[in-house]
């Protein structure tokens, strides 16, 4: 009887505000992957990171998490068209110079508000976005609609957050946890750490793994004075996504 009811319901939702108002996890096509080349494919289950989905690396501030994403971001932009950083303010360029990243593909957006980094991330990947690396928190109201434009728009979605939010975990599809367990001297220079990837939720194919990385930072770093593109100017405001849009477009 309860089960009826919540067809009956579901149904009238439906009907009200149209068929794509309400969509049963069920019911999404399987997501493609995209390979990204490193040990992180294999956890996901489909050989690759999840297309249209949002993925999450999570662990404190010395595990690894944001070295890995910065190489995925690098590879994303010779890969794609549009790789983008939506950052709330803590992201460091010189980080990534070292990956030798394409430049005309990739865009820093300083998102000077939660609200507006949420905004900003569920425009460009509703536009077409190849490649979204999230650095921030964005609120709980702009989720779905992140969601929904990425999975139309098959944008890879990743999240680097220490501690994310209960909302945020929620409409993960694919969490990696990092916890680093020891680092890496080569005469005397730290030159990289290893840690642990474990698989804490996933919502894309079974099943939940674990594996040892090990990740080397980049010597060699250019100074930011090479990259004059590398990041925007000023802080992106709500005014200015039509513009943001039509440059991804």
């Amino acid at each position: 009887m309860q089960a009826q009811k919540l067809e009956v319901a579901i149904d009238s939702i439906r009907v009200r505000f149209g068929s794509q108002a309400l969509t049963r996890a069920a019911e999404l096509p399987p997501p493609q992957p995209w390979l990204s080349g490193t040990a992180v494919d294999h956890l996901t289950g489909i050989g690759g990171l999840p297309r249209g989905r949002l993925a999450l690396f999570t662990g404190s501030g010395t595990s690894g998490k944001l070295t890995l994403a910065l190489a995925l971001l690098a590879g994303a932009t010779r890969e794609f068209a549009h790789a983008l950083v939506i950052d709330g303010g803590g992201f460091d360029p010189l980080a990534l110079t070292s990956f030798s990243p394409e430049l005309g593909a990739l865009t820093v957006v300083r998102a000077p508000t939660p609200e507006i980094a949420g905004e900003t991330a569920a425009t460009l990947a509703r536009a077409g976005a190849g490649f979204l690396l999230l650095t921030c928190e964005i609120p709980e109201h702009w989720l779905g609609p992140l969601e929904s434009g990425a999975n139309r728009s098959g944008t890879v979605i990743v999240g680097v957050i220490d501690t994310p939010s209960r909302a945020l975990a929620h409409a993960s599809s694919f969490s990696l946890g990092f916890s680093r367990r020891d680092w890496i001297w080569e005469r005397g220079l730290l030159v990289g750490l290893r840690t642990s990837a474990r698989c804490v939720k996933n919502r894309v194919a079974p099943p939940l793994g674990e594996t040892e990385l090990e990740i080397r930072y980049p010597l060699g770093t250019r100074p930011l004075t090479d990259y004059p593109q590398l990041v925007t100017e000023k802080p992106i405001h709500a005014a200015e996504l039509e513009s943001c849009v039509s440059a991804v477009v």
